[in-house]
């Protein structure tokens, strides 16, 4: 392959790794659900100021038409005013028309300040509209003069005062006034004062801040209270596939012990996922059969191949017996016949290990074992057939090492590992066993020898299914012949209940088998 042949498949496989990636953000419930809060605190920063503006120009269209409609009042009662001062009508006439321009609701009040004087407080009522006792007359002067409303008008009274404002009367209402004209005559200042209620004047809402309206207040509430059902919406979902997920590594962990395996239906929350955590359940109990009838298979099958090997074994012996010595072709057939079947039991347990982890790793158990007494236990019985070869086998195991597996599993794995071991190493030669806790709640057990070991390249090798490069194997290893499979059978294992496997170079030749598995909680009673 030519360097722009490579370099292009490795910039394809850049490229789509990064698609993936950005694929996979895209897609991610966590990532929309960021976007979703982003929206719903972008969208009232950008509409506020929007519906804020329209709110004040419509605020200042209601206080137009409040004002001029005041103004038309006090213009209306400028020429009664001056026929008023000038004696061309009477107080009753007067009374008359001020009764009948204070109609829908508008409030007319009329104050009169002779020349002679030029304070606000030298105002005096003259007339009310609606009528007004002489203690309520004299209450709203004091308020009107309390709130500086009347020092609005220039000390010459020659200034009308036409901007909407409230004030606070004695009673503890408020009033919108519209409009507060002056009307000078030879006599003195006369001030109209054309007031509305608060009530009336736009709902009473007149100069209400924004933010504190009923329809600002109810737009506000429904937002939050969408953003809420939307938000906890997601969070459900998400929430609930988190407990899906931590759901999933419990049934992983509990395995084929005796523990019933707890259900995806009977954890979910959320009614529309109903149906996936039955399927989910489906699926659990499905794997929990297909791993029950891969070992029973395995089993099977085993004593299927098995018993014809031993009547073949077993009818040998009298063909055996019955060939002389001397007759080397006949001796040399029955060795070569009697090698192939040591070979064949061989393939037939490989191929059983390799049925009973496959059932392993889709259910694997989670029982609590004492790891130091099953390596004690299976290292004393690898003993005799060291001991034959002059193998040396040193423990260093700590006494209360305790992991979550199977039984069976680790049987196999740490069979795996002494045969092929005590297959390698040297006559004379030694084989080191350790065992001991590790920092992060993890075991640690180790398997190695002073043999050949494996080249740098092969070390990740090891491991994998049909491996047989590894030079110094010996006719009397346990298994009569390594298949190649021993060592992914104790990889495949030790995943299965959460554990890693490695291959080192033992300091001084040979090959170390490093085992990483994890503890049982101190408090987990006995399964």
């Amino acid at each position: 392959m030519s360097s722009r042949s490579t370099t292009v498949e490795v910039g394809a496989r850049i490229t789509g790794g990064t698609t993936r990636a950005v694929t996979g953000v895209a897609r991610s419930l966590l990532t929309k659900l960021v976007l979703l809060v982003a929206v719903f605190a972008a969208v009232p920063v950008v509409l506020y100021d929007q519906f804020r503006d329209a709110y004040y120009e419509n605020q200042a269209l209601i206080e137009k038409s409040v004002s001029q409609q005041g103004q038309l009042v006090t213009r209306a009662l400028v020429p009664v005013l001056a026929d008023l001062a000038n004696d061309e009508i009477s107080p009753g006439a007067f009374d008359h028309a001020l009764s009948r321009l204070s109609g829908n609701n508008m409030m007319v009040r009329v104050l009169f300040r002779p020349n002679a004087l030029s304070s606000a407080n030298d105002f005096y009522f003259v007339a009310a509209s609606p009528s007004m006792t002489d203690t309520q007359l004299a209450g709203l002067r004091q308020d009107l003069v309390r709130q500086n409303i009347l020092s609005r008008l220039a000390p010459s009274c020659d200034k009308s005062y036409d901007e909407v404002t409230r004030y606070n009367t004695a009673e503890g209402t408020d009033e919108i006034i519209t409009s507060m004209g002056a009307v000078n005559s030879h006599a003195g200042c006369w001030v109209v004062i054309a007031s509305l209620p608060e009530t009336v004047a736009d709902g009473g809402l007149l100069d209400v801040p924004y933010w504190m309206r009923p329809e600002t207040r109810s737009a506000a509430l429904i937002y939050v209270a969408m953003a809420v059902v939307t938000l906890s919406l997601l969070i459900d979902v998400w929430s609930n596939l988190r407990r899906f997920g931590r759901l999933a590594h419990r049934v992983q962990r509990i395995g084929t012990s005796r523990h019933t395996p707890p259900s995806f239906a009977a954890l979910n929350q959320v009614p529309e996922l109903g149906r996936v955590a039955a399927e989910f359940d489906k699926m659990v109990a499905k794997l929990r059969n297909s791993a029950r009838s891969l070992r029973r298979a395995a089993e099977d099958n085993t004593h299927a191949l098995k018993t014809p090997i031993a009547v073949i074994r077993h009818s040998l012996e009298p063909v055996a017996a019955s060939v002389p010595r001397e007759h080397e072709r006949g001796r040399g057939a029955l060795s070569r016949i009697d090698n192939a079947l040591d070979r064949l039991d061989g393939l037939v347990s490989a191929a059983r290990r390799i049925d009973e982890s496959g059932a392993q790793l889709i259910n694997p158990p989670r029982n609590r074992i004492n790891l130091a007494q099953l390596v004690e236990s299976l290292t004393a019985g690898h003993a005799a057939v060291a001991g034959r070869r002059g193998i040396r086998l040193n423990l260093q195991i700590r006494t209360e090492v305790t992991v979550l597996g199977g039984r069976s599993l680790l049987e196999t794995v740490l069979e795996n590992l002494l045969e092929n071991a005590i297959g390698f190493a040297p006559p004379g030669g030694f084989i080191n066993v350790v065992l001991r806790e590790v920092p992060g709640k993890r075991a640690e057990l180790i398997v190695e020898d002073n043999g050949p070991g494996v080249a740098d390249k092969d070390l990740s090798e090891v491991f994998k299914r049909y491996y047989t490069k590894r030079e110094g194997e010996h006719a009397e290893s346990p298994t009569g012949g390594h298949q190649g499979i021993g060592l992914w059978v104790v990889r495949r294992n030790i995943e299965a209940i959460g554990g890693a496997a490695r291959a080192e170079h033992r300091q001084g030749g040979g090959l170390r088998i490093v085992l990483n598995l994890p503890l049982a909680p101190r408090d987990h009673t006995e399964q």
